[in-house]
């Protein structure tokens, strides 16, 4: 018996959904700009755990990590205490040893942005720090993430 589940089998962007709590605003009751950043790194923890890889998988296993390389954040909308985001994360490029993704900040899914984040990740040896091969298996399942 596989101890991992399989990938999900739905293809297109990964969905996450999350409130924002009085933690998450400013004095006025508006999300926090950095705050954007911690929810983008939440769901994409969330998106790799439900297509099956999840990252202390690739700790445990291959010695790997990914890290951020670069992320271009737009603001668009404010969001606000209470509000109910979804935040849709999808496969923009992928290399051997990074990939590139979009993450759409929403109050539903077919709403209008609040926020778009454009990031690229590098996986990495734990030990060196250097850049290291995507294992196949990622590979795969980040690929079922394809799609705007």
């Amino acid at each position: 018996m596989n101890p991992h589940p399989p990938p999900t089998s739905r293809n297109g962007p990964h969905r996450y959904d999350l409130r924002v709590y009085y933690e998450d605003t400013d004095a006025g009751g508006v999300v926090y700009h950095a705050n954007y950043l911690r929810f983008a790194e939440r769901a994409r923890t969330e998106a790799m755990r439900d297509l099956g890889v999840a990252h202390a998988r690739l700790i445990d296993e291959f010695g790997r990590i990914f890290v951020v390389r670069r992320v271009k954040l737009d603001y668009l909308r404010p969001a606000r205490l209470d509000d109910e985001l979804v935040i849709l994360t999808s496969l923009v490029a992928s290399g051997g040893a990074s990939v590139t993704l979009c993450q759409r900040i929403r109050h539903s899914e077919d709403g209008p942005d609040l926020a778009v984040l454009d990031i690229q990740l590098a996986c990495i040896g734990m030990n060196d720090s250097r850049p290291a091969r995507i294992p196949p298996e990622w590979r795969e399942a980040m690929g079922l993430m394809d799609g705007a």
